[in-house]
């Protein structure tokens, strides 16, 4: 019996520290409270390089519209769309589904850019709404 408690306390802590272990900063599209995806990483080093790197490639697309006067209709969700595994939004690449992300949610690379794609069309026709030259 004594065996068994202990190895049901190991179990317990091993699945409650590499719940402990994952952590995640949610990566918005500035300005309209829209998530896009949790970008999830493990450790003490919060990969800001790599999460930057998300917003500079939405930057790009969104000052390419800027450029064009902002107007309705020149950019919407429906731009959004997914090539095997990565995002982009027209033809601006955004980001690739990796597969540790579609692991920790319990999909395929495929289905898990298919949500996170859903995801930037909400924000990207909320981000287009706030900015629009009127």
């Amino acid at each position: 019996m004594r065996k068994i408690n202990f190895l049901l306390v190991v179990a317990l802590v091993a699945v409650l520290s590499g719940t402990v272990l994952a952590q995640g900063v949610p990566v918005d599209i500035p300005g309209t409270g829209v998530n896009f995806f949790l970008y999830r990483y493990e450790g003490q080093t919060v990969p800001y390089d790599k999460i930057n790197g998300v917003w500079e490639n939405l930057t790009k697309a969104f000052q390419a519209w800027a450029d064009d006067g902002q107007e309705q209709g020149a950019l919407s969700g429906k731009d959004v769309h997914v090539k095997g595994n990565d995002i982009y939004v027209k033809d601006q690449f955004i980001l690739t589904v990796d597969q540790y992300h579609a692991d920790a949610n319990k999909a395929t690379r495929a289905q898990l850019a298919e949500k996170w794609a859903a995801n930037l069309r909400k924000g990207v026709d909320a981000f287009v709404e706030t900015n629009i030259v009127k």
